[in-house]
């Protein structure tokens, strides 16, 4: 696990016959950049030989992909043999292809009405939801080109090698390894993304979260409203002629679209849909399982538990499946970098004791990530073998942060600096 801010960087490698094959799942960073992404892509790619035998996309979050857009000419030196995305990639599903433009599009939009608000006023719960746009899009580069979108051209066709094109996979699709990986043993499960729309709209249970006292979402809305409610005013107080050339009804539904704690709740929506999009695996090797979960949500996470949409028919109680595989986990990578809503409750609650965790996570990115409640019952439950990227230097001048803890025993840092180890 990479130390580069808010995002996620993790290098599975896995002893094979021919000696270590290599797993990169994700590559991004996006709020608080500690400006370490080249060194670590750097580490990364000596570490492996310049060969990846698969690449892992979760989703296309900025703070998962960035890295492979802004260090493309590093990957450009680098052989990998597939290539795993979600359904939503995939060019030739035209349901897939109209969701994402439609997200990216809006994210587009509502980044620009945030960039207006802040150059006549900085606002700090402004500021937030420009990042929450700009994650979505990467925010513009050089010649106009989205960052996002230079990210997602390496991973279409921007190795060394002419490798395959990717695999787009869903919940319940068996997915090809590469040769050396499937030869050793290695086996995996594709539990997320579900192909459900109404699911993958799914954000949130707030009786499955770790809340902490947070300031609920109303309040936050509240802030953003520019004027007092002496301002406010009546229909009947003008006449047709104030609405001219559109008429009241036109003039009413701009402004409404145009209100603060509209563009807030779409911003959100719209973050939070893309997490859901994330591919959650299950590799298995040697008798130990690994669950990677992207950036789950609830609506991924729910398909996975309860087989459905959690409180319809038949849908009340974890699947018995879903009970096996959290009782014999033995590593979980920690969803959506610590936040509340990635990691249910009833999830934590089946995980096997003793099992080991990484959180890939940073401060004072995001309102109250990581989620110390949730950290807290994880710790409990694995016997407090949880590391945090932040308990590791990024560089000489970024130290790790004293307030994540000192890292627990079981886990390394091989060069002092830049990333975790641990070792099975």
């Amino acid at each position: 696990m990479y130390r580069i801010g808010f995002g996620d960087f993790f290098l599975l490698s896995v002893p094979t016959g021919g000696g270590a094959s290599h797993i990169l799942i994700d590559c991004g960073v996006h709020a608080k950049d500690l400006g370490s992404m080249r060194a670590a892509v750097t580490q990364m790619a000596k570490d492996c030989g310049n060969r990846l035998a698969l690449v892992i996309m979760t989703h296309r979050h900025a703070d998962h992909i960035s890295g492979f857009g802004s260090c493309a000419d590093i990957f450009a030196e680098i052989e990998v043999e597939r290539v795993w995305m979600p359904w939503f990639e995939n060019p030739d599903d035209q349901k897939a292809v109209a969701f994402q433009a439609s997200l990216v599009a809006m994210a587009g939009q509502l980044g620009r009405q945030f960039q207006a608000r802040l150059a006549a006023k900085p606002d700090p719960a402004v500021e937030q939801l420009l990042s929450m746009a700009e994650n979505i899009t990467g925010g513009l580069g050089v010649a106009g080109i989205a960052a996002n979108q230079k990210a997602l051209n390496v991973l279409h066709g921007g190795f060394r090698n002419s490798q395959p094109k990717p695999d787009y996979y869903k919940a319940g699709d068996v997915p090809t390894l590469p040769a050396a990986l499937a030869a050793a043993g290695l086996t995996a499960e594709i539990l997320g993304p579900p192909i459900d729309d109404a699911l993958i709209r799914q954000m949130t249970n707030k009786n499955q979260q770790y809340l902490a006292g947070a300031t609920e979402i109303s309040d936050q809305l509240a802030r953003l409203k520019p004027f007092g409610n002496a301002f406010r005013g009546r229909r009947e107080d003008y006449d047709d002629k104030a609405f001219a050339p559109y008429g009241y009804d036109r003039v009413k539904s701009m402004l409404d679209g145009a209100q603060p704690d509209v563009l807030a709740a779409q911003a959100k929506a719209a973050d939070k849909t893309l997490n859901n999009q994330s591919l959650v695996i299950l590799f298995s090797f040697a008798g130990k399982n690994l669950l990677f979960a992207g950036d789950a949500q609830w609506g991924n996470w729910e398909n996975f538990l309860y087989g459905g949409a959690y409180g319809t028919p038949g849908h009340t109680q974890l699947t018995a499946r879903a009970r096996d595989i959290l009782g014999k986990i033995d590593f979980y990578k920690v969803g959506h970098h610590g936040s509340a809503n990635a990691t249910p409750k009833d999830a934590v609650k089946a995980m096997r004791i003793g099992c080991v965790g990484m959180c890939s996570t940073q401060e004072h990115a995001y309102n109250e990530v990581p989620r110390a409640p949730l950290l807290d019952a994880l710790r409990q439950r694995m016997n407090d073998q949880l590391a945090r990227s932040d308990q590791v230097a990024a560089a000489p001048d970024k130290p790790a942060n004293p307030d994540a803890g000192p890292l627990p025993p079981a886990f390394s840092t091989p060069g002092q600096q830049l990333f975790i180890d641990y070792d099975f």
